[in-house]
């Protein structure tokens, strides 16, 4: 793993509290053959990161087979080795990769501890192969354990080819919600360009709070119809096909907390 985005997790994640006699190693351990298993049958890399120790537990062998080598702890421990997975990113596309990490946890960590394994986090960049050509992956990380609060441990990832490899710069990062199917996107600062009125943002932190339109209505002094006016407006700006969508976009995009 590259030392900065070892440092973007640490960041995020340091303060949910993960204590050592809390966590149960042997659990682990159930997974490692059922995903060497998966990794042989569908030809996608598998791996677990601890989020206490922040180092990979768990990495499939057929890495080697798409990136050359495969990952162990030791990647962890000499940042100035070349051999991070993170390392073989396409340059373009690491510095979106680093950038929208954090809003990817911040996120994750603005959930209920009982919904937040319920995200899957998606990207699609380029990496390169173990002939040292880019191919586009699919990138994908999810809780698989938590503690016995609730606090995110075991994260896994997967990492699949995909079918379309004409698009080489079609960067895309997106979380799939599992319980719901609902799809929330992630952008880079550089491309946000959403601009919201201060009434929308008002009524906007006032949906957040589980206000329905009369309501809004009644404490911003204003008819019904105007605030339906502006609930549509907020949903095409923020291309939300419903409240609870524009909602997850404005936190994700800093516009709401």
């Amino acid at each position: 793993m590259n030392q900065e985005i070892r440092e973007i997790l640490q960041e995020i994640y340091t303060g949910h509290n993960l204590k050592e006699t809390d966590l149960d190693y042997t659990i682990a351990n159930k997974y490692k053959d059922d995903l060497n298993r998966l990794s042989e049958l569908n030809n996608c890399c598998f791996f677990i990161v601890d989020l206490h120790k922040f180092e990979y537990i768990f990495t499939s062998d057929n890495f080697k087979n798409i990136v050359g080598y495969v990952p162990t702890k030791d990647d962890f421990r000499n940042p100035s080795d070349n051999r991070f997975l993170d390392s073989r990113i396409h340059s373009d596309d690491f510095l979106k990769y680093k950038e929208i990490q954090l809003k990817v946890g911040e996120f994750i960590m603005q959930q209920p501890k009982d919904e937040r394994i319920n995200y899957k986090h998606i990207f699609e960049l380029r990496v390169q192969n173990i002939q040292g050509n880019y191919v586009r992956l699919s990138w994908e990380r999810q809780a698989l354990e938590t503690d016995k609060l609730g606090n995110l441990w075991l994260m896994l990832g997967i990492i699949n080819i995909l079918s379309d490899q004409i698009n080489t710069d079609d960067f895309k990062s997106f979380f799939i919600n599992l319980k719901t199917g609902e799809r929330i996107d992630f952008i880079s600062s550089g491309e946000i360009t959403i601009q919201l009125t201060s009434r929308e943002k008002e009524i906007l932190q006032l949906i957040q709070k589980g206000l329905l339109s009369k309501e809004i209505a009644d404490q911003l002094a204003i008819s019904i119809n105007t605030v339906n006016i502006h609930r549509q407006n907020i949903l095409h700006k923020m291309n939300a096909d419903n409240s609870f969508e524009a909602v997850n976009r404005a936190r994700i995009l800093g516009i709401l907390k």
